[in-house]
């Protein structure tokens, strides 16, 4: 969860624009992102972007465990 918040930490920090904010909230095991934008379209473009964001992070995530537990590569291997 670290790593995902961490992933996401600077677009926060430095929005694109001012027509929108988001907010990362995480409650134990439980990432909770919430977004506020002045229209329609602009929230859809942020949810998007986050969601990319977020794919994206999780991608490595997932390629690192497995490249940390050397079976679990074995096992994708077999297929």
């Amino acid at each position: 969860m670290r790593a995902v918040v961490e992933a996401l930490k600077p677009e926060l920090v430095h929005p694109a624009r001012q027509k929108a904010r988001a907010a990362i909230i995480v409650r134990g095991n439980m990432l909770n992102l919430h977004f506020e934008a002045k229209d329609a379209a602009t929230l859809r473009a942020i949810f998007s972007s986050y969601v990319r964001m977020l794919a994206a992070t999780l991608n490595v995530c997932e390629i690192m465990h497995q490249l940390e537990t050397p079976d679990a590569v074995n096992e994708s291997d077999k297929g």
